[in-house]
């Protein structure tokens, strides 16, 4: 620890045999290696938190990593899904110009029959929006195996 030789260890146990006496110099030793003991634990016990600290720090500095990169995509999707909204909303105003202007140049019996025709595929379309969860969770269903009946066995009594 303190780079001390096997020299230099024996002048210290001879000059504490000299000034404590042999009586005392067991107590004296035992007490020594305790304490040391309790300092060598002490700098394990600070070098682990150490570790555990920098170990947290690189945890956070990773999170925080991830987090920004997440923070951009969200960004850049909803980037995107404003501008597909923009389209989406243009073709819808474009259509509806198209439908108003082949209504004007239609005949109104006509304008009027197109409307008839086209209002229960408009009606089927908003009654039956079902989400892709449901549609899945139901296709999983219709792929299941039917339950047969099994014929019960009669035992037969003579």
């Amino acid at each position: 620890m303190f780079g001390l030789g096997f020299g230099e260890i024996l002048l210290i146990a001879v000059v504490a045999l000299v000034v404590l006496g042999p009586e005392r110099l067991p107590k004296v030793a035992r007490s020594a290696g305790l304490w040391v003991g309790r300092i060598q634990n002490f700098i394990n016990n600070v070098k682990t938190e150490l570790s555990q600290q920098a170990g947290v720090a690189e945890f956070r500095q990773a999170r925080d990593s991830i987090e920004a990169a997440a923070r951009s995509f969200e960004q850049d999707i909803n980037a995107n899904v404003h501008s597909i909204r923009g389209e989406v909303d243009a073709l819808k105003r474009q259509l509806y110009e198209d439908e108003q202007q082949t209504e004007t140049n239609s005949t109104p019996a006509l304008a009027e029959l197109s409307q008839d025709y086209y209002q229960p595929v408009r009606d089927a379309l908003l009654l039956h929006r079902v989400s892709l969860r449901r549609q899945a969770l139901q296709r999983r269903r219709d792929m299941r195996p039917k339950h047969s009946i099994t014929p019960k066995l009669r035992v037969r009594r003579h």
